[in-house]
């Protein structure tokens, strides 16, 4: 089992999202059993325009993982442009690993998750994702494609879709550079058109240090009018067996 963590008052300043869209994790469908981890997440925008300059998201998580499920649940913190930052949500989640790894051409697994805004005037949301990875030599490919839907009192429009990819080189446990893309398609006519969408494409580094401690980090630029210029994001978790 593993447990991650990270230092959100190290990096609280420097991660974030967008007010419509923030930078997430992206999830292979791979579940380690008997894993415990702890684990920090953070993202943060960069623009010229105050007015999607310096959203953040962060949010704290605990999962464990058994054979082919990972339960997790976590507590989120948010900030708008201009906004302080304040307590939003807390959200229960599911990963399912649909078959034994390698078994087919490529791995896939499913996520479901329920997010509960503290807030009586937000919605809440459903989340689902189709989790792919496929494995090539010494690189590894994942793509996470699905959607949010608000959900209860206060829900309106949706569901919003959502498509992540990453490729890292497995140069060693310790350091993996590689590419992610991470894209807001949106609801509805923003469907239909590029610049209304969020888009974002960039370097990213991940890795394992101590054995212990699991890292990623990544600088995305906005390619899109609708993304701001540029946008970062930076997980630590701290894992341990049980």
């Amino acid at each position: 089992m593993r447990l991650s963590i990270l230092s959100p008052c190290a990096v609280f300043c420097l991660l974030a999202s967008t007010q419509a869209f923030a930078l997430d994790y992206i999830y292979s469908p791979i579940a380690e059993p008997g894993e415990l981890a702890v684990e920090y997440s953070g993202s943060r925008t960069f623009d010229g325009s105050s007015a999607k300059n310096g959203a953040q998201e962060h949010e704290l998580k605990m999962e464990y993982g058994f054979d082919r499920l990972t339960l997790e649940g976590s507590a989120g913190f948010s900030k708008e442009p201009q906004g302080n930052l304040h307590f939003s949500d807390y959200e229960l989640e599911s990963r399912l690993q649909l078959f034994q790894q390698g078994r087919y051409w490529l791995d896939a697994g499913l996520l479901a998750a329920f997010q509960k805004s503290v807030h009586s005037t937000d919605p809440n949301s459903l989340e689902i994702k189709l989790l792919l990875q496929k494995d090539v030599g010494r690189f590894t490919n994942i793509a996470n494609i699905g959607f949010t839907q608000d959900v209860g009192h206060n829900a309106a429009g949706g569901p919003d879709y959502v498509f992540l990819w990453n490729t890292r080189y497995r140069y060693n446990e310790e350091f993996q550079p590689g590419i992610e893309i991470q894209s807001a398609l949106g609801q509805d006519a923003a469907l239909r058109r590029f610049n209304a969408q969020q888009h974002y494409i960039g370097p990213a580094v991940y890795g394992r240090l101590f054995g212990h401690v699991q890292y990623q980090a990544a600088w995305l630029a906005g390619v899109s009018d609708s993304a701001s210029t540029s946008a970062a994001r930076l997980l630590l978790e701290y894992e341990m067996h049980i």
